[in-house]
C-alpha cells in the first residue's frame, strides 16, 4: 500500500467553508434552502429517505432515477404535505414571532435557542399528536434521530398540563417538532400546541396536514422497514393508533428532506413505555442542574458533568438518559450495581475495558449510513460509501479484544454482555469485508491518511482499471513532490510539500533562519498566505497537478464504490447484529464511567447514600 510522507496541514488551513444539508433533488432549490434550518445546521452526515409501499415515486437503483421526475414528484408532494396556514408559528428569542416555511423556501438560521435545541450534534425529529374529543388527553409521539437507525414510538394518557410531552421532548432534544395543522388552525392553536411553543422557542415547529396522521400507513411503514430482531414491536404498536398515526406523518416528511432512503428491514423499531423509569419534568431537571448549570450552560459542574467518563458518544446518550429518566426497577438497578462492583475490585478488567472501550467509534451512526442507500451517485455518496466500510471493518477488528476482556467477569449483566459479543455474525461480517478490503486498511484520524486508506482500501487484482487508476495516482503524488523538491533546489529555499482538506497540495515554507531574495517570495508562487512563522503558497503547475490528482481520485472512488456496494449487498443481512454491538458497548461504557467516578471520589456502590460532598456541587 501506498504511505505517504506529505505532512498534512489542520486547523485554519483545513478549515471548510461551511456544511450544507443533503441535496433534496428539487429544480432549482439549493440544498440549504431547501432542508429546514434547523437540521440544515445540526447534520453533517447523510441522512435518511424513507419509501413507503403506496408512494407512487418508488426509488430506482442509483444512477437509474430520472432527475427530472424526482424533481417534480417531489416538489409536488411535498407542496401538499406540508401546510401553508400563516397560523403555525415559531419563537425566536429576542424576536417576534415568525412562521414556519415550507422546506421549499429559504428559512431563518442562526437563531439562538434553548439549551435544548442548541446542544451540538442534536439531530432528532419529533411527531406528536393529540387526540381529539373523547380521547383528548391521549397522546401519540414518534421520533427518529437522523445519527442512529432507530424509530421510537410512546403512546400514554396525560393530564391537563401535558408535563409527560413536554418532559419527554426535553429529553429528546429535537431540532424539529412535527404537529398537525389542525392544532394550530387560524391561530387558535390547541393548549398543548401553545405550551410547546412557548416551552421549545428555538425549536423548528412544523405544520403537516392532518391526513398524513395514518395509522394503517404507520403500520406498512414499520412491517416494511423493522429489523426482523424488533420485530415483536408490531404485537405492542398494532393497537396503538395514535403513535402509529405520527410514524406515518414522520416517516412521510423525512421521505422528502432527506438524499437517501432506508434499506428494507433494517430499522430498530421500539415502543417505549413510562412504567420502568421515572418521570423528572423539565422544571425539577432544570433546577437540579442534572444536566444544564444554571449559571453557564458550558459548565460541567452538574450530576452529567460529575458522572461522565464516557469515552464514546453512544455511552454519553446512555448516561445521559439514565439520569433525565431514572430506573424504577429494583432487579435491574442490582443488576448494575454488581457490574459496578466487579469493575471496582478487578483491576485488570476494569483497565481492559477502558482501553477496548475508548478505541470504538460512533456505532449508532455507523450503522445509520450503512443500512441507506443514496438516492443518487454522486463522487461525496461514493467516497463516503469507502469511508463507512472502513469505519466498519475497524468496529469489527475491536469485538476480539472486547470478548476476550469480559472472558474473566462474574457478574450477570457482564457474563451477559460476553454471551452477545459471542455472535459468530461478527466474524462472518468481518471474513467477507476482508475477501474485498485490504488486511492492513483501518481508520485513522487524519484526512490525507484516510484519503490514501480511502484509495487502496479495494484489494488488488479485484478490477483491473482500478488498479491502473491507483497507479496514476500514486505517479501524480511523486510528481508533485518531486516538483516541490526541484523549486527548492531552484531557489535555495527549505520547501516541504503539505496538504489540507480545502486547498489539497501546496507548498510551505517555514521563516527560521530563512533570507528571502530581495525580502519577497518568487513571483512563481501565488496564493501566498501566512501562518505565524510559515508561508503557504502554490504554483500553476502545482494547481494542475492538483487538478489531475482530484480526477485519478474521482475514478478511484467511483470504481471502489461499485466493488463495495456489491460486499454491502452480500453483509446486509449479517449487519442487524451492530444493533446489539452498539448496546453493549454503550452499557459497559456507562459502567465504566459510573465505576470511575467511584474511583476518582468517595461515593460509594450500594444502598448506602453518596457522599455527602454531592449536593455542594449543586448549591443546594
Amino acid at each position: 500500500m501506498y504511505q505517504s510522507s506529505t505532512e498534512e496541514i489542520t486547523g485554519s488551513e483545513a478549515s471548510e467553508s461551511g456544511q450544507t444539508c443533503a441535496r433534496s433533488g428539487l429544480k432549482g432549490t439549493t440544498a440549504s434552502s431547501f432542508c429546514p434550518a434547523s437540521v440544515s445546521s445540526a447534520l453533517s452526515y447523510q441522512s435518511s429517505y424513507v419509501h413507503t409501499p403506496s408512494s407512487s415515486h418508488a426509488p430506482c437503483q442509483p444512477g437509474m432515477t430520472s432527475a427530472a421526475e424526482t424533481q417534480h414528484d417531489a416538489a409536488t408532494t411535498m407542496t401538499g404535505l406540508v401546510s401553508s396556514s400563516d397560523s403555525c408559528s415559531v419563537r425566536y428569542p429576542g424576536g417576534t414571532p415568525r412562521f414556519r416555511r415550507t422546506p421549499g423556501s429559504a428559512g431563518p438560521t442562526g437563531t439562538t435557542g434553548s439549551s435544548v435545541s442548541t446542544i451540538a450534534g442534536a439531530s432528532v425529529i419529533v411527531a406528536v399528536v393529540e387526540g381529539r374529543g373523547l380521547a383528548r388527553g391521549e397522546i401519540g409521539m414518534a421520533s427518529v434521530d437522523l445519527k442512529c437507525p432507530e424509530l421510537v414510538l410512546s403512546q400514554f394518557a396525560d393530564t391537563g398540563t401535558y408535563a409527560k410531552v413536554i418532559t419527554r421532548i426535553h429529553i429528546l432534544m429535537p431540532v424539529e417538532i412535527l404537529m398537525p395543522d389542525t392544532s394550530s388552525e387560524k391561530g387558535k392553536g390547541t393548549k398543548l400546541f401553545k405550551l410547546i411553543t412557548e416551552n421549545f422557542p428555538g425549536v423548528t415547529l412544523t405544520a403537516i396536514q392532518r391526513k398524513y396522521y395514518n395509522e394503517k400507513k404507520g403500520l406498512e411503514y414499520i412491517q416494511q422497514l423493522c429489523a426482523p430482531e424488533f420485530n415483536t414491536v408490531l404485537m405492542e404498536v398494532q393497537a396503538k393508533y395514535y403513535c402509529l398515526a405520527t410514524a406515518a406523518a414522520l416517516l412521510k416528511y423525512l421521505e422528502f428532506i432527506q438524499s437517501s432512503f432506508y434499506a428494507a428491514k433494517s430499522l430498530k423499531v421500539i415502543f417505549k413505555g413510562s412504567e420502568q423509569t421515572a418521570m423528572i419534568d423539565s422544571a425539577s431537571a432544570a433546577n437540579l442542574e442534572l444536566v444544564v448549570n444554571n449559571r453557564d450552560h458550558r459548565s460541567e459542574y452538574t450530576l452529567l458533568g460529575v458522572l461522565n467518563h464516557t469515552k464514546t458518544p453512544g455511552g454519553a446518550r446512555r448516561l445521559r438518559s439514565n439520569i433525565l429518566e431514572p430506573l424504577l426497577d429494583v432487579d435491574t438497578i442490582n443488576t448494575r450495581l454488581d457490574a459496578i462492583q466487579e469493575l471496582l475490585q478487578n483491576e485488570d478488567l476494569f483497565f481492559g475495558l477502558k482501553n477496548a472501550i475508548g478505541q470504538f467509534l460512533d456505532i449508532d451512526r455507523l450503522l445509520s449510513v450503512l443500512v441507506q442507500i443514496p438516492k443518487q451517485e454522486t463522487v461525496q455518496a461514493a467516497e463516503a460509501k469507502i469511508t463507512h466500510v472502513i469505519q466498519l471493518k475497524h468496529t469489527l477488528d475491536l469485538v476480539p479484544q472486547l470478548r476476550m476482556v469480559l472472558k474473566t467477569c462474574s457478574t450477570a449483566l457482564l457474563k451477559a454482555y460476553s454471551t452477545t459479543l459471542e455472535d459468530n455474525r461478527f466474524d462472518v461480517i468481518l471474513e467477507q469485508i476482508k475477501t474485498v478490503v485490504n488486511y492492513d486498511t483501518s481508520y485513522i484520524k487524519g484526512s490525507l491518511n484516510m484519503r490514501t486508506q480511502k484509495c487502496y482500501a479495494v484489494r488488488p487484482n479485484i478490477n483491473e482499471f482500478l488498479d491502473i487508476a491507483r497507479r496514476v495516482y500514486t505517479e501524480i503524488v511523486d510528481d508533485i513532490s518531486g516538483l516541490v523538491n526541484k523549486l527548492g533546489e531552484k531557489y535555495g529555499l527549505p520547501l516541504r510539500t503539505s496538504f489540507s482538506t480545502t486547498r489539497g497540495f501546496f507548498i510551505q515554507m517555514k521563516l527560521d533562519g530563512v533570507v528571502l531574495p530581495d525580502g519577497s517570495l518568487p513571483t512563481e508562487f501565488i496564493k501566498v498566505t501566512k501562518q505565524k512563522n510559515s508561508y503557504g503558497f502554490t504554483t500553476a503547475d502545482l494547481m494542475k497537478m492538483n487538478g489531475r490528482c482530484d480526477e485519478a481520485l474521482r475514478e478511484i472512488f467511483h470504481m471502489s464504490y461499485v466493488v463495495i456496494c456489491q460486499l454491502l449487498t452480500t453483509i446486509h443481512e449479517h449487519i442487524h447484529c451492530l444493533y446489539k454491538l452498539s448496546d453493549t458497548v454503550s452499557m459497559l461504557d456507562m459502567l465504566l464511567s459510573l465505576a470511575n467516578a467511584c474511583t476518582i471520589s468517595d461515593y460509594v456502590v450500594g444502598k448506602k447514600p453518596l457522599s455527602p460532598n454531592l449536593p455542594k456541587l449543586f448549591g443546594h
